[in-house]
């Protein structure tokens, strides 16, 4: 993973997230991070919305248990 930065659309949630004071940028990092792990994992080269999305599902998901 190198510092290639997403298009807004695709971050469009997580950036929600953050000004919203719901996540922080060490929690955005650790997202992203995951967001790639699924791309890489379904064979494509870089994340898509659904990726950050379950991202942040799967945060919620640990953050609630």
């Amino acid at each position: 993973m190198g510092s290639f930065r997403l298009p807004g659309p695709v971050t469009a949630d997580l950036d929600r997230a953050l000004e919203r004071g719901a996540l922080t940028m060490r929690g955005y990092d650790r997202t992203l991070r995951v967001a790639w792990t699924r791309a890489d994992l379904t064979g494509r080269s870089v994340p898509v919305a659904d990726d950050v999305g379950l991202a942040l599902l799967l945060r919620a998901g640990a953050q609630a248990a």
